[in-house]
């Protein structure tokens, strides 16, 4: 395994995610899931499933500004935002296994902010240090953690 399989962010990450993951989409959401698997136009579905929508079709979503984090976190039930930075060795190898963990996890909106470019994004959510993982329930943070101890 690699180096960031056995970091505890990781492990942290794994256990989190799954545990968002588990409790279930209402019957509702099913329903308008499989809807949208069974036709009509991209913006129709979109338009009846928002969230559902950019968690099962995209991965991870650049978030540029405050703005666009806010909309992020609105429009999915369950997300998690990564904040990250270029010049972060530890984050350039959490990357590769987070859009992993995207792909694996469809109803999680997974947001990432680069805390250069949205530096107002990281203001609002007192980041201190990178990698950091909020993690949201119908707009809320119910876990938080940062760092890539190994």
């Amino acid at each position: 395994p690699s180096i960031i399989h056995t970091s505890s962010v990781y492990t942290k990450a794994m256990n989190a995610l799954q545990g968002l993951a588990r409790k279930s989409i209402p019957t509702a959401g099913r329903a308008a899931l499989a809807a949208a698997r069974c036709g009509g136009s991209g913006a129709a579905r979109m338009a009846r499933t928002p969230s559902l929508v950019m968690a099962r079709w995209m991965s991870v979503i650049n978030l540029s500004d405050a703005d666009a984090t806010e909309k992020f976190r609105e429009g999915n039930a369950k997300s998690i935002l990564y904040f990250t930075a270029t010049w972060c060795p530890p984050c350039k190898l959490i990357k590769g296994p987070y859009e992993d963990l995207s792909d694996e996890y469809k109803s999680v909106g997974f947001g990432k902010v680069d805390v250069d470019d949205n530096n107002e994004s990281a203001t609002d959510f007192d980041i201190t240090g990178v990698p950091t993982f909020i993690l949201f329930k119908d707009g809320k943070p119910v876990e938080r953690f940062s760092g890539a101890d190994t």
